[in-house]
């Protein structure tokens, strides 16, 4: 990274009267930066302008105010963060760091002018709000709009997965979109999805499937109360006795266990663009693991390290598997572990270039294992 690219950086994260916003994320090819994100916004406390930094570590956000005299961009990103998009009012600059160090910069000019918000204690914007119509029905809040405050945790989760909807709409080009939530319980997600969705301008049918009879009519009623039925409909099947069908996007959030390799394998059967896969348990795996040698005995010595190596080690494969079959395939948190220990997910989007076999294979050799999905996709 040239000195001179990094004094521009600084210029314009340091231009307070005119910065929007500014994220910075993604790691470098051997690099740990200290966070997972940071969000960098300006703000007036009392009569001073400054610029607000929230830290995420993946577990809590850390807050923490700077003058533009006090910030020093290069020691941020020496660390090795990959992304930064940096918001002015007349412009947008996307920045990718190379595995070398060196800065990629788009800019996109902007004629449309609007103001900043500099509230110190800004609400979070939600894809949907609390009070539209579908949480209503739903029972997340109150027939005023108010959320109800035990459905707080429910709502986040819902909104922090829309998110990822909204992240991956390049993907899906579809003239008329399909979706399908495999497992979709309440369907809070399954409603959620296909009213984003319609705002965004698409054409989207929606079906929900899940194994209990009285999910099924429970969630018909929401839909006919919604005066949606047409372009929402509940099956009530068994993941693995769905027939496969030609989709746009697949959804399963808590799939229990290998209900999770029954969505990704029906999902990877009907080519789906977008496959948005949050596990639940991975009993399946961890029942027959052993140590692939003696160095490995101190971590089995002890059950809840051996169940979550198991864990991690479960949703690696899965993600292998989805590369060998033509997705790019990436594990990410997408909601904080404060409202759920289950938090991650797994996001893959079809390319049709299938990775090299040889990782997976050597993964599988050196755990002795012969994972629940390469038995559904063999």
């Amino acid at each position: 990274m040239t000195q001179k690219d990094l004094e521009s950086i600084q210029r314009w994260i340091s231009d307070i009267g005119s910065l929007k916003r500014v994220v910075i994320s993604g790691k470098r090819k051997a690099h740990h930066p200290k966070y997972e994100r940071i969000d960098i916004r300006p703000v007036q406390i009392k009569e001073q302008l400054v610029l607000q930094f929230v830290f995420h570590n993946g577990k809590q956000d850390i807050t923490k105010n700077f003058t533009p005299s006090q910030i020093n961009i290069k020691e941020i990103l020496q660390e090795g963060y990959a992304n930064l998009l940096i918001e002015r009012l007349h412009e947008t600059l996307t920045i990718r760091v190379t595995k070398q160090g060196a800065f990629q910069v788009h800019r996109k000019v902007s004629d449309e002018i609007s103001g900043l918000n500099l509230e110190h204690d800004r609400k979070k914007v939600r894809i949907l709000p609390a009070s539209d119509e579908v949480f209503q029905v739903l029972g997340l809040s109150s027939q005023s709009g108010e959320l109800i405050p035990r459905q707080s945790d429910k709502y986040r989760q819902v909104d922090d997965f829309l998110r990822i909807v909204e992240s991956s709409l390049d993907s899906l080009k579809d003239e008329e979109l399909s979706v399908v939530d495999l497992g979709c319980g309440n369907a809070y997600l399954t409603f959620a999805v296909h009213k984003y969705l319609t705002l965004k301008g698409k054409s989207v049918s929606v079906i929900g499937v899940d194994n209990k009879p009285e999910s099924r009519v429970r969630n018909a009623e929401i839909a006919q109360k919604l005066g949606i039925a047409r372009q929402v409909e509940f099956i009530a099947s068994n993941i693995s006795s769905y027939p496969v069908k030609k989709t746009s996007l697949v959804i399963a959030l808590h799939a229990c266990d290998t209900a999770t390799d029954d969505a990704i394998a029906w999902a990877i059967k009907s080519e789906a663009n977008v496959i948005l896969v949050s596990p639940c348990c991975h009993h399946d795996l961890n029942k027959g693991l052993k140590p692939a040698g003696a160095e490995w005995d101190s971590l089995f010595r002890h059950g809840i390290v051996r169940e979550r190596f198991a864990d991690l080690l479960t949703d690696s494969l899965r993600a292998e598997l989805l590369r060998i079959k033509g997705y790019k395939a990436e594990i990410i948190e997408f909601v904080s572990v404060d409202h759920t220990p289950r938090n991650l997910m797994i996001r893959a989007t079809r390319s049709g270039i299938p990775a090299d076999r040889s990782n997976y294979e050597e993964l599988c050799k050196q755990w002795s294992l012969n994972p629940y999905l390469a038995q559904l996709l063999s």
